[in-house]
This record gives structure tokens, C-alpha cells and sequence, in this order.
């Protein structure tokens, strides 16, 4: 069964790297390796994946140059550095690139995978944060739109005694018809009411006697 979550592990050791992907691969990650950082740089820019398993020191691209840049280019994508020196120095500037976490070789496998597991399950919580942030604003940004359309029809409406017609902001009167389409989302269909039903019959009828 496929978990979720997707890895890229850079590691320039050939046997850490295929020890570590037989297990990702066993535990049901979508597992990617590359051989140094310019080659996993490469591969995320055709291949983003959710979690980046990095070694600190890498030829040419170093794990915190890996980091700097994947979460320039992709930040709500996690990254892990994993270190055979570890360092005070390279643990504060990893944590203050915002890494996930910084684990130390030869490192439990048992806590790689709970890291891993949080990893996915933080980016999860924010996708969902900001599906619902956005749901939210959405349905704000809909109630506004419609409490402006009801305030459009707020005040007093003069209007003939006689006709029934609306005068309208630029002084000229408009048919009510008109005038409440325009300033609402409402549209009239005509029928008689039973009182005018009753009234029309009777003048019908008193003119076709005489």
C-alpha cells in the first residue's frame, strides 16, 4: 500500500542511499534518489515531491544549500538533513532555514520514519487550513457581495402615488420593475392577483351588457 507521502533522498553514498530507499520502498513510499544536490535540485524542478531526505555534506551543493533553496523555490515542502557531523552551528542555521528536523548518522531508523510520518501529516493539517481559509474568505467575500446588494434597496424610495414609478439617483423615474432589477438579482414575471382577477371579470362583464 502507496503512502502518500513522496521522497527525494540525496545521499553521494551509494550504500546508505539504497539501504534507505529498500525501506522507504518497503514501508510504501514513492521513494526518488539523487547523487548530490545539483542532481536533486534538478530532479524537484520536473518532480516535486512532498518530503526531502538530504545528507549535510554533499559535493559541490552542501545539505543547507539544498535546504535554502528548496524552500525558496517550494516552501510547504519539508526537508530533513541527515548528518554523519553534526555540528551546534549547522543545527541552528538548518532549524532557522526551516527544516523539519536534523537527525544525526547512524541515525534509529524507527525515529527516521515517525519523522518522516510528521512530516506528511504537518503538510497535511496546513493543505487543510488553507482549503479551509480560502472556503472561508469565499463565503465572507459572498455575504459581502450580497449585504452590498441589499444596501443598494435600504432608505426611502420615492415613488409615484399614482403610477407607481421610482424616481432613481439621476432623477428620472423608472418603472418599479425596472428599477428593482437593477439595483437587486430579482426578476418579475406578471400574473393577476384573485382581488384584480374579480375586478377586471365584473368590468367585463358590465360592458358586455351595455
Amino acid at each position: 500500500m502507496k503512502n502518500k507521502t513522496s521522497i527525494l533522498l540525496i545521499d553521494d553514498d551509494i550504500g546508505m542511499r539504497k539501504t534507505l530507499l529498500d525501506i522507504l520502498k518497503a514501508k510504501g513510499y514513492e521513494t526518488f534518489v539523487a547523487g548530490d544536490g545539483a542532481q536533486g535540485l534538478a530532479f524537484l524542478q520536473e518532480n516535486p515531491v512532498n518530503l526531502v531526505l538530504t545528507d549535510l555534506g554533499l559535493p559541490g551543493i552542501s545539505g543547507i544549500g539544498i535546504l535554502g533553496k528548496v524552500k525558496a523555490l517550494y516552501p510547504a515542502m519539508e526537508v530533513i538533513i541527515l548528518t554523519g557531523s553534526a555540528t551546534i552551528h549547522s543545527a541552528i542555521e538548518a532549524t532557522n532555514l526551516g527544516a523539519f528536523s536534523y537527525l544525526q548518522k547512524p541515525y534509529d531508523i524507527d525515529q527516521l520514519l515517525l519523522q518522516i510520518q510528521r512530516a506528511g501529516e504537518k503538510q497535511r493539517v496546513e493543505i487543510e487550513l488553507r482549503i479551509s481559509r480560502q472556503l472561508l474568505e469565499d463565503k465572507v467575500t459572498e455575504l459581502e457581495t450580497s449585504l452590498a446588494r441589499v444596501k443598494q434597496l435600504e432608505g426611502i424610495l420615492p415613488i409615484c402615488m399614482y403610477c407607481k414609478k421610482i424616481r432613481d439617483e439621476e432623477e428620472k423615474w423608472r418603472q418599479m420593475e425596472e428599477y428593482i432589477s437593477k439595483h437587486s438579482e430579482a426578476d418579475f414575471s406578471h400574473g393577476i392577483c384573485p382581488e384584480c382577477f374579480e375586478k377586471q371579470l365584473s368590468e367585463f362583464s358590465a360592458t358586455r351588457k351595455k
